[in-house]
């Protein structure tokens, strides 16, 4: 619900537009991309009020949404899902090469060469979210909503992505962005707008407020540096928990947290899938508290203790439609012939409230919670199962400040308790902040190792670059 919120976009700008999650920035978007209908208050375009009953409306007027799940046909062409519906046509036949032609200038505007020929379902995250804004651009949108765009990019990805936006803005293209991550705010936008329980909080120059100032905005309150303490304090790490053994080789120690470094393709998912019962690497060996392990299916892997938060929560990690509690129950806690429904309850209750998860109850479907609270559903679920070794891929991918800040909290918390974790994360801030050892990935191996002492951004850079081979 939103409660007298103002938001005034100029020509050429990004905007970008901040807040946790439920601060009502979704329903301020659409409203504007005329899918919701204000109970009051104006919309003014080129200063003249106007009423939108759909998101047709705002189409014509020139108002455009990249939503965070993009709306791509797989099976069409690049060219075919940027005129989609709107296909160059004369006498009822599509003018095929004069609609491989526009794309290709679309395109080219954008500072991309992707193959028009190509099919969507063949391109990588990045080329799919140029597509979907390049689809905007063909539509010859004056304003363009995008939603966390960079959530599912790799650090260079964000890069060509933020020279199309450039680009767009040198063409008097307005952009509203939305994220969570507060560097690419000041990286990117002009004027930052921060939304907080529904309210409009501030809008200044981008330029004019310092993160700190941003953070307090957005929480009602100041947040502590969870990333400035030493993580190692006060954590054993010398008993061994996992040792793999091959063309990967690692250990990992009780109440250590372990980085994994790397760029898009490195192999971090595919590392922590494989642990995870996923299959490959059939040449490597793995050891569980010193004794060899076959882990060739996910029942293995969570006999062992192990545990995985992937990097997908709504695609791998819960089930959307179930509850709360069925979700915190689904590894364990069953008994041996029957459901001990009494006992999941009483357990879900216990880690809801121990992890802070808002939710309306138990039996919520976890489809209407807020991704910072998802993400504590599914660690929940591992608590649960008695996990003793965490596998985190992008753990805080898609949450806002303060549930990121309760995750790192949740971290360090598993560790002192004596979990072992292997986290992988494309924000170097996190890893330099939360790891006490950081293996860097180049092309599915380890291109290094770096003790916190001396890990930095330059250095993960260069050895995940593979410029130290």
């Amino acid at each position: 619900m939103l409660d007298a919120v103002n938001l005034d976009m100029r020509r050429g700008e990004v905007h970008a537009l901040v807040g946790e999650n439920g601060a009502g920035k979704s329903t301020l978007m659409n409203i504007v991309s005329g899918v919701v209908r204000p109970d009051a208050g104006e919309i003014r375009w080129d200063g003249r009020p106007i009423r939108l009953h759909g998101p047709r409306d705002a189409q014509a007027l020139g108002i455009s949404f990249v939503h965070q799940e993009l709306a791509l046909v797989p099976q069409l062409s690049v060219a075919e899902n940027i005129f989609l519906a709107r296909h160059p046509a004369r006498y009822g036949f599509v003018k095929v090469g004069e609609m491989h032609t526009q794309a290709r200038r679309v395109l080219g505007e954008l500072g991309c060469e992707i193959d028009t020929h190509r099919l969507v379902s063949e391109l990588s995250l990045a080329e799919r979210q140029l597509v979907e804004i390049a689809r905007s651009v063909a539509f010859e949108s004056r304003v363009i909503i995008m939603d966390e765009p960079t959530a599912p990019l790799a650090e260079q990805d964000t890069e060509a992505l933020f020279r199309s936006i450039r680009l767009l803005r040198a063409q008097a293209v307005s952009v509203i962005y939305i994220s969570h991550r507060l560097r690419e705010v000041f990286e990117i936008s002009d004027r930052v707008t921060v939304l907080r329980d529904g309210k409009h909080v501030l809008t200044r120059p981008t330029s004019e407020v310092t993160q700190e100032e941003l953070v307090r905005a957005m929480i009602g309150r100041e947040l502590k540096q969870r990333l400035a303490s030493s993580p190692s304090a006060g954590r054993l790490q010398t008993d061994e928990i996992l040792r793999i053994c091959g063309l990967i080789s690692l250990t990992l120690r009780r109440g250590e947290i372990v980085g994994l470094a790397g760029l898009a393709g490195a192999g971090r998912t595919e590392l922590l899938e494989w642990l995870f019962g996923s299959g490959g690497m059939s040449t490597a060996q793995v050891f569980v508290d010193g004794e060899p392990v076959n882990l060739r299916t996910p029942v293995d892997a969570i006999r062992n203790g192990l545990a995985l938060v992937p990097d997908d929560r709504k695609l791998k990690g819960l089930v959307l439609g179930a509850s709360v509690v069925g979700n915190i129950a689904l590894v364990g806690g069953h008994g041996r012939f029957f459901i001990q429904s009494s006992q999941e309850e009483e357990e879900a209750e216990r880690w809801v409230g121990s992890l802070r998860i808002k939710v309306a109850g138990l039996h919520q479907p976890v489809i209407y919670l807020s991704g910072g609270n998802q993400q504590k559903v599914v660690l929940a679920k591992w608590l649960y199962a008695g996990a003793r070794v965490f596998l985190l891929d992008e753990p805080t991918r898609g949450i806002d400040v303060g549930a990121k800040a309760e995750i790192y909290d949740m971290i360090r918390t598993l560790a002192g308790n004596g979990a072992a974790v292997l986290m992988a994360s494309s924000e170097m801030e996190e890893l330099v902040g939360l790891a006490d050892r950081i293996i860097v990935m180049h092309r599915g191996r380890i291109a290094g190792e770096l003790a916190r002492a001396e890990a930095t951004e330059e250095r993960i850079m260069h050895l995940a670059t593979g410029a130290a081979n």
